[in-house]
């Protein structure tokens, strides 16, 4: 195969490729953001973008936040991300799976790529067998599909909030709206269910909000209607770019707490929402589970269940300790989350501890 890579000079971000394959018909960007904790681990998009601005400005944010979530969460890792612009309801060309897998290996480890939006069980199967630089595989040595830990993760952020906004961290009779019931979603309605809330859903599958009504009892709303629902918590599950400030101005929720990535149109729409009095959960913060579990593979010791729950639980604590400073400095919950994550960056400490950064 005949790789074409273009460097893109983009100001913050340590490298950011495009990629190319004319007989295969790869079209890809590979970026790096930051490697300063450890290499960059971060998911590969399949997605049909209209324009090549489009992918670039999404792989961008994504692979900040994968910076951002692995440094919140104490990881050894840094942020990246990969985005390949295909339809991701239909079967990956193998000609573009093995391309886009020696694009992968000409970065010699600086970045792991693993499952993300359009990215399937089958596809990582056939990209692990032809690069060594990847996770979530579901073999004897790690632990599968990331979806069941990001949304358990997306749990304690859950409970969290509540305990920010209630006192208490009990989602029993607690009204939860879920905007997406992807592989991540629908795990979080089914975890929900059991624990007693009383369930809003949308989704663009019929299939599917069918499957929450009949399951969970769950009431099926639009799309367009799920972000003023009346709610205790609006939980986004899809795709990014979630609120602005039209949508903000129309949410009828007490909590925001969810695992789709880039939920923010920009950040200061985090203080427009704090301003209505709405506690957010940052994204990068709770929907770190995924992240954090297969981070356990990367393990001198090997991959350990336990170990990696223990860890993902954590991120209750690491909420708590944001809404707390948040509430103590008027900042946005966004920017204390950014804050910790860089004082982090910089530093490499563990602490809690962030007025320094926000001095």
């Amino acid at each position: 195969m005949k790789l074409k890579f273009k460097e893109l000079n983009i100001s913050g971000y340590e490298r950011v490729t495009v990629i190319s394959e004319e007989e295969s018909g790869l079209e890809a960007i590979i970026a790096l953001h930051n490697t300063t904790l450890g290499p960059a681990l971060g998911g590969t998009r399949f997605f049909n973008y209209k324009v090549f601005d489009d992918a670039l400005e999404d792989v961008l944010r994504l692979s900040r936040g994968m910076t951002y979530k692995a440094a919140i969460a104490n990881l050894p890792l840094g942020g990246g991300k990969s985005v390949v612009m295909l339809d991701p309801t239909k079967p990956k060309p193998m000609p573009v799976i093995r391309a886009f897998a020696e694009a992968v290996n000409e970065l010699q480890g600086r970045y792991i790529c693993a499952a993300d939006y359009g990215c399937r069980s089958e596809d990582i199967i056939h990209l692990s067998q032809l690069t060594s630089h990847i996770v979530g595989v579901a073999t004897e040595k790690s632990s599968g599909d990331p979806a069941p830990y990001t949304a358990w993760g997306t749990i304690k952020g859950i409970e969290a909030t509540l305990n920010n906004i209630y006192g208490s961290s009990s989602i029993q009779g607690k009204t939860i709206a879920i905007q997406g019931l992807g592989n991540v979603g629908i795990r979080i309605a089914e975890y929900l269910y059991w624990r007693g809330a009383l369930l809003i859903v949308s989704d663009l599958d019929e299939s599917k909000l069918a499957y929450a009504s009949q399951r969970f009892g769950a009431k099926t709303v639009a799309l367009e209607k799920i972000t003023t629902a009346e709610c205790d918590i609006l939980v986004p599950c899809a795709i990014g770019k979630v609120f602005n400030e039209e949508i903000i101005g129309k949410l009828n929720c007490k909590g925001i707490a969810g695992c789709a990535n880039n939920q923010l149109t920009q950040e200061t729409d985090a203080k427009l929402i704090k301003k209505l009095g709405i506690v957010y959960a940052p994204d990068f913060v709770i929907s770190g589970g995924g992240l954090i579990n297969v981070s356990f593979e990367l393990k001198d010791k090997g991959y350990d269940p336990i170990a990696a729950r223990n860890k993902i639980d954590e991120i209750y604590e690491t909420l708590e300790t944001i809404y707390a400073q948040a509430d103590k400095t008027g900042a946005s919950t966004h920017m204390t989350a950014v804050a910790l994550a860089e004082y982090r960056l910089k530093f490499g400490s563990e602490t809690s501890e962030i007025n320094a950064c926000l001095s």
